[in-house]
């Protein structure tokens, strides 16, 4: 497919002549229109291709590249209360893994991992995704997943920088069992040919260009499903409390070079009537600077991607102050849809990306209105890349207990 787009490319630069067509939104039209036109015929090609593909139940190996990866993420929100949980496992080169773990349970408070903002523990496992004493476990393809925590979590206030005290550490242990309510997006086959068209003719056109993004999508894979996870937490001595929490199950793995990306906003969101949607913005100046991917999985279980957005990166945090709350417009599947953020601000939790904190992730819990009528929960995820980031100091991999550190030298960022 992406050969055909170079020959796109090609003949359009040859029509046009290169420093018109090369000129960054010159054309921009006529490049969507062609652009358009040739993504919608082979979708059907990209469908059939992708149909029978199946979930391997364990991690996949790694490919020989340093920004290999295979991650897991996944969320969940109480309905009834403030609770959630957030977890993401992601497998690196050099027998590192990056984790995230936060939580919230209502009354009681909130509690994230002794390493962060770091988000880099070992690697424990070649069977399952596991590193920091969280595991997460395939039962059933595309179905069930057991997802297992025992050990320490600091309760308290969210840190938003790196610091040496410890805190207050809580013996914390959970088991939750995610079970699916929707089919599969895959990124690759089911997003919308109209964003990705419309945000590369904004781009100045060249032959080199268009082999980057052929590199770029043959590298990187992702699905997602939304779900509900079903357990039991223990914390202390406090006894045992049920959870039941609806969320999404992320799924992306190949080759991840986070230096590609200078920032993105996500949006993830399920609401009281059924609906989940996905919206990310994305910048990645060396292919689209300006790039809207993402769905919207009806009630009734029908999926769609987004087929325009009028969400704006210069508009969402670009000074990096993020405020309390956003707005953005999209279609998908024929219909639109208004969805307004309110970001609780005692619940922004802050990881920093790789060994050298090379990056910011924020991850805003928050309340949403679709269309001003109907609630629901969910997150908005701002990333910033920091070219001036230093390592962050005394940087220890697992538990402080541990001893020392097989990987000192390696580097994930």
């Amino acid at each position: 497919m992406l050969a055909l787009l170079a020959l796109v490319a090609a003949a359009l630069l040859a029509l046009l002549g290169a420093g018109r067509a090369a000129a960054p939104g010159s054309w921009a039209p006529l490049k969507r229109w062609a652009l358009g036109c040739l993504l919608l015929c082979l979708g059907a090609g990209r469908q059939r291709a992708a149909t029978g593909t199946a979930e391997p139940r364990r991690p996949r190996p790694l490919r020989a590249d340093p920004h290999a990866l295979d991650s897991l993420y996944f969320t969940g929100f109480a309905e009834t209360n403030r609770s959630f949980v957030i977890a993401r496992l992601a497998r690196r080169p050099s027998g590192l893994c990056e984790m995230w773990l936060f939580l919230r349970l209502d009354g009681i408070g909130e509690f994230e991992h002794p390493q962060h903002p770091n988000m880099m523990v070992r690697d424990e496992s070649k069977e399952m995704w596991s590193g920091g004493g969280l595991t997460m476990e395939y039962l059933e393809p595309q179905m069930c997943w057991k997802i297992n925590f025992d050990g320490l979590l600091r309760k308290g206030s969210y840190r938003q920088q790196w610091s040496e005290e410890e805190g207050e550490l809580m013996p914390v242990k959970f088991s939750l069992q995610w079970e699916n309510s929707t089919d599969v997006f895959n990124f690759n086959v089911d997003s919308s040919p109209s964003t990705f068209a419309r945000a590369l003719a904004q781009e100045p056109w060249t032959i080199e260009l268009f082999q980057r993004v052929k590199k770029q999508r043959e590298q990187h894979f992702r699905h997602e499903q939304w779900g509900r996870s079903v357990g039991e937490i223990e914390i202390g001595n406090s006894g045992k409390m049920e959870l039941s929490l609806r969320g999404i199950r992320s799924h992306s793995y190949g080759v991840r070079n986070w230096a590609e990306i200078r920032r993105y906003v996500m949006i993830l969101a399920h609401f009281e009537d059924g609906t989940a949607a996905h919206l990310t913005v994305i910048n990645m100046p060396a292919t689209t600077t300006h790039l809207t991917v993402g769905y919207v999985f009806f009630p009734d279980g029908r999926k769609a991607g987004i087929e325009w957005s009028n969400a704006s990166l210069a508009e969402l945090a670009e000074d990096g102050l993020i405020q309390e709350e956003y707005g953005v417009s999209f279609t998908a599947g024929g219909r639109s849809f208004d969805v307004s953020a309110a970001l609780d601000k005692q619940a922004c939790p802050v990881v920093y990306n790789g060994l050298t904190g090379s990056g910011v992730f924020h991850e805003c819990i928050a309340d949403f209105q679709l269309n001003g009528l109907t609630p629901g929960w969910g997150l908005v995820e701002f990333y910033y890349r920091d070219e001036a980031a230093q390592p962050v100091p005394d940087l220890q991999l697992g538990s402080r207990t541990e001893g020392p550190d097989p990987a000192t030298n390696a580097s994930a960022s």
